[in-house]
C-alpha cells in the first residue's frame, strides 16, 4: 500500500498549499493535477506503478479544494505560479506534469510558462480551451444543463452544492449517479468499483464548502491566458473516444494545436481511465516505454 503524505507550504501571498506525497522520496518527481473531484486520498492501486517506475508523485490541491487556501478570480496560470513556488520549496529542479481531466488545462498552462523545467506533459481526458465545457458539440443534455447553472449562476449553485454535501455523505449512491451521469458501461463499472474512494476524496475536496469546486469550472471555462500554439514544452494527450463528459473534440483540438505533441486515442475507454494506464501513462511521460496496444497520432 502507497501511503500518501499530505503536508501544506506557505505561498508568498500568505495562503496555503497542501499537497499529497506518495511514493518514494528520492524518485523521479511527477506533479498529478487532479480533476473536478479533488486529489486522491489512496494510491493503493498506483503502487506497483510508482516503484517499477521510481516515480514520486506530488498531488497539489488547487486553491478552494481541501486544505488549500481559495483564491477568487484566479486564472489558470495563477495556478501555474502556485506550483512553482511548490516545486522550489521542495528543490525540484526538473519534475514532469500529468493533468487529468479538469486537471489537464494546468498541464498544458505549466509547458507553456515551466518549458525550462519541465520533462514532459501528460493531459489525460482533458479540457482544451476550444470552448467552454457548456458549449461543446455533441455534449448530452443531462451533462450540459448542471454545467449551465454553474455558469450562470455560480453562486446559488455553490449554496445549493454546500446543502448537497450533507446528503452525499450520508449517501455515496447520489455521488455515483452524478459521475455516471450519461457515462458508457465502461466508467459505470469503474465508478462502482472505485467509490468509496472516490466519496472520501470528494468529501475531503469540499471540507470548506463546494464554491472552490465551482471557481475551478468558471476558470477553465474562461480563456487560459495564452495560446495553445505558443507551448514550447512536449505535450502527451491521452483520450478516450467514448469519453461523455469531455468529448473527444477536445483532444482533437489539442493534438492540432500544440507544437510539440504525441496522442494516444483508445476507442474502447471512456473518462475514467487514468488509473487503469496509470503505468502507460507515466511510463511514456518518464522516457520509458511506448505501451504496447495503444494506437498513437
Amino acid at each position: 500500500m502507497t501511503e500518501v503524505r499530505v503536508e501544506t507550504i506557505t505561498l508568498r501571498d500568505g495562503r496555503e498549499l497542501a499537497c499529497g506525497d506518495a511514493g518514494p522520496r528520492d524518485g523521479r518527481p511527477v506533479l498529478y493535477i487532479h480533476g473536478a473531484l479533488g486529489t486522491p486520498l489512496d494510491c493503493g492501486d498506483l503502487t506497483d506503478a510508482l516503484d517499477q517506475l521510481g516515480i514520486r508523485l506530488l498531488m497539489p490541491q488547487r486553491p478552494g479544494f481541501g486544505a488549500s487556501t481559495a483564491q477568487p478570480g484566479r486564472t489558470v496560470l495563477d495556478f501555474v505560479d502556485d506550483l512553482e513556488q511548490l516545486t522550489d520549496a521542495l528543490r525540484l529542479d526538473r519534475f514532469a506534469v500529468a493533468g487529468v481531466s479538469a486537471g489537464g488545462p494546468y498541464a498544458v498552462a505549466c509547458a507553456y510558462r515551466l518549458a525550462e523545467r519541465l520533462t514532459a506533459a501528460a493531459v489525460v481526458s482533458s479540457l482544451s480551451p476550444l470552448c467552454a465545457p457548456v458549449d461543446v458539440p455533441g455534449l448530452p443534455r443531462r451533462v450540459r444543463l448542471p454545467l449551465r447553472a454553474l455558469a450562470t449562476a455560480p453562486g446559488p449553485a455553490a449554496r445549493l452544492g454546500d446543502r448537497a454535501v450533507a446528503l452525499v455523505q450520508r449517501h455515496p449512491v447520489l455521488l455515483r449517479r452524478a459521475m455516471a451521469l450519461g457515462a458508457p458501461p465502461v466508467d459505470r463499472t469503474y465508478v462502482d468499483t472505485t467509490l468509496r474512494g472516490a466519496h472520501a476524496s470528494f468529501l475531503a475536496a469540499v471540507q470548506g464548502g463546494v464554491s472552490g469546486l465551482v471557481e475551478d469550472h468558471l476558470v477553465t471555462s474562461r480563456p487560459w491566458g495564452f495560446a495553445l500554439e505558443e507551448v514550447r514544452g512536449e505535450v502527451h494527450v491521452w483520450h478516450g473516444m467514448a469519453d461523455a463528459l469531455v468529448p473527444a473534440d477536445h483532444a482533437l483540438h489539442l493534438v492540432a494545436s500544440l507544437p510539440r505533441c504525441r496522442a494516444w486515442f483508445d476507442p474502447a475507454e471512456g473518462h475514467f481511465f487514468f488509473r487503469r494506464r496509470a503505468h502507460d501513462i507515466l511510463a511514456v511521460l518518464c522516457g520509458e516505454s511506448l505501451p504496447a496496444t495503444s494506437g498513437s497520432g
